[in-house]
């Protein structure tokens, strides 16, 4: 299974407010079709680019040039990376290696949240709804990051919330 699915797009494509578009996979790689147009538009990243262009969203991908660089190189390392987090001995290295990136950050690319972590929180949902207290104590970073974005209502949709309730862990 992946996790940069056309679940992942489906909810992307309503926080940005931009109207849904025909998404399938085709030999694991997920194809849009733009209804008007009728253009196709292969793969996860490139159409998530796509939908911010169509969305009221102009700085969602960064506030300057180095801002909206590094904010493509999250993206392409959701798709390389953490797509197959699924997978417990990925699960792990891909929550260390965000761990140390989030140490010093609010957010992936600095202080403000971009497509990005919106991106990510979709993805690592069903990951981070399966850590134990003490699993998500190891990567606090990642975990404090995760509670700041899932209180936004628009973001979270209709998925759960995670509890990061520390009481468990000294019980």
């Amino acid at each position: 299974m992946t996790l940069c699915n056309i679940q992942c797009l489906e909810r992307i494509s309503n926080y940005l407010d931009v109207s849904p578009v025909h998404l399938e996979m085709n030999e694991n790689v997920i194809i849009s079709t733009e209804q008007t147009t009728n253009q196709k538009i292969e793969g996860f990243s490139t159409i998530i680019q796509s939908l911010i262009k169509n969305s009221k969203c102009s700085d969602i991908l960064g506030s300057n040039k180095e801002t909206e660089a590094l904010t493509r190189q999250w993206l392409e390392y959701t798709v390389v990376c953490v797509n197959y987090a699924d997978i417990p001995s990925n699960g792990k290295r891909v929550l260390q290696e965000l761990n140390t990136a989030l140490k010093d950050n609010t957010y992936l690319t600095g202080t403000k949240k971009t497509i990005a972590d919106i991106t990510l929180y979709y993805a690592l949902h069903s990951i981070m709804r399966q850590l134990t207290y003490q699993e998500k104590a190891q990567y606090v970073h990642v975990s404090r990051w995760f509670d700041n974005m899932q209180q936004e209502k628009k973001l979270r949709q209709q998925l759960d919330l995670v509890s990061f309730d520390l009481m468990h862990l000294f019980l």
